[in-house]
């Protein structure tokens, strides 16, 4: 046997003859990736039950299709700055944090794609029991949206601004043989005005809308490595005004999902949920969407130093289009993430995303692929690059372009 076909052989048996873990419904298999190294992690400034972590990134970024045309593809390259800080708690029980970051970039040829961003967070988390928690997250965020982004508006002389404002309650319960999970959420967009290139004011006011949404999971343990789940969701989304022709694009909906967890060992994780989903628009003149509704993630950390990662999904989103209800969108991506080092870490990724406007003949299809990597110099020192290639074909002319970017950066904590 070849040492390939042994390895392989270890990966399978690893999988499929270890011992049961004990039930355990929350999905905390970690791909290499993301997993800590405390080794390697900033200490922070202590202060008293608090630590703080500054940090501030700098780097350069370069691409060819700066503005995601469909034709007359520009390159460009620019210089990024970010700054972060994140206080966060050092208790026993219970835990609270704040982070705020601002990013700003700038190209060299094109000047006004360049973008200031900032935003802020709060988290807290307060341990009712060692089986029940309760959190809360609130966010603030200024955003610019990427010129690839096929909601963006194409004729916007910079990329345009949109604040976010989003709020999450969350109540959680595992016994590792009973789950649940509730969660409440509000999120607020609001789109600023932009200047296009004929130096007209276009207004964005028929985008702003607030969205509440409310979700329930629920999991119980058949086994030491197997777990029913049933999740639920309900939404309701308000505009703040009605678009040209009185067109009302509020709406209603909700997905209703069944599945299951599957955690043989510490190295394989696989949550797969289908079920119905249906959003149901208040305007007569709008077609209601309906259909599949998929979430699945899987991690399997195959061999050491070694993850496979897999997610698919089919959701609702918003259209920018002010007499369409919204989009269909089905996301699958697959990525590996290996550790070539203890502090060296290597990631592929690709991505397939399909769009559909609901009510009209518009599609869309993007692919994206991806490669990465982190090199941790020290505690307080770490690089990082990438470069990647985006695609997206479409039967609209303006909602195609490809492109390529590539990125590095070094970045500085305390």
């Amino acid at each position: 046997m070849t040492a390939r076909l042994r390895l392989w052989a270890m990966a399978s048996a690893a999988v499929f003859t270890a011992p049961p873990a004990q039930a355990q419904l929350t999905s905390d298999v970690i791909s290499i990736a993301d997993q800590p190294r405390p080794e390697w992690a900033p200490r922070g400034i202590g202060l008293g039950s608090w630590i703080a972590l500054p940090s501030v990134e700098l780097g350069a970024l370069a691409t060819t299709n700066v503005r995601a045309s469909d034709r007359g593809a520009r390159a460009d390259i620019a210089a990024t700055a970010t700054a972060d800080l994140l206080l966060k708690s050092d208790w026993g029980r219970h835990a609270l944090s704040g982070e705020a970051h601002v990013r700003r970039s700038r190209y060299a040829s094109f000047d006004r794609e360049g973008r200031t961003e900032y935003g802020a967070k709060g988290i807290a988390r307060y341990d009712i029991s060692a089986t029940d928690t309760l959190g809360w997250v609130g966010s603030y965020d200024r955003l610019a949206e990427p010129r690839e982004e096929i909601n963006a508006p194409g004729d916007a002389r910079r990329p345009a601004l949109y604040d976010q404002l989003r709020g999450t309650l969350t109540y959680a319960r595992d016994t590792n043989l009973v789950q649940i999970e509730a969660r409440a959420l509000v999120d607020r967009r609001h789109y600023r005005a932009y200047t296009s290139f004929a130096g007209r004011q276009v207004s964005q006011a028929e985008r702003d809308f607030t969205r509440y949404q409310g979700s329930l999971k629920l999991g119980y343990a058949l086994s030491g490595s197997l777990s029913a789940i049933v999740a639920g969701s309900f939404n309701k989304r308000l505009f703040d005004q009605r678009s040209g022709g009185g067109v009302n694009r509020n709406s209603r909906g909700g997905t209703i999902e069944g599945g299951f967890l599957w955690r043989p060992n510490e190295h394989v994780s696989i949550e797969a949920r289908a079920g119905y989903l249906v959003q149901r628009f208040k305007d007569a003149r709008l077609n209601d969407a309906k259909g599949l509704s998929l979430n699945a993630r899987a991690i399997w950390n195959v061999i050491p130093r070694t993850s496979f990662r897999l997610e698919a999904a089919r959701r609702v989103s918003e259209s920018s289009a002010p007499t369409v209800e919204g989009q269909l969108v089905t996301t699958v991506k697959a990525g590996i993430d290996r550790e070539i080092l203890p502090n060296v870490v290597l990631t592929a990724e690709g991505s397939y995303d399909r769009i559909s406007y609901i009510g009209i003949p518009r599609r869309a299809t993007e692919y994206r692929a991806e490669l990465r990597g982190t090199y941790l110099l020290s505690r307080l020192t770490s690089m990082t690059a990438s470069l990647q290639h985006v695609q997206r074909s479409a039967t609209i002319a303006s909602d195609r372009f490809s492109g390529q970017r590539a990125l590095i950066g070094i970045k500085f904590s305390l």
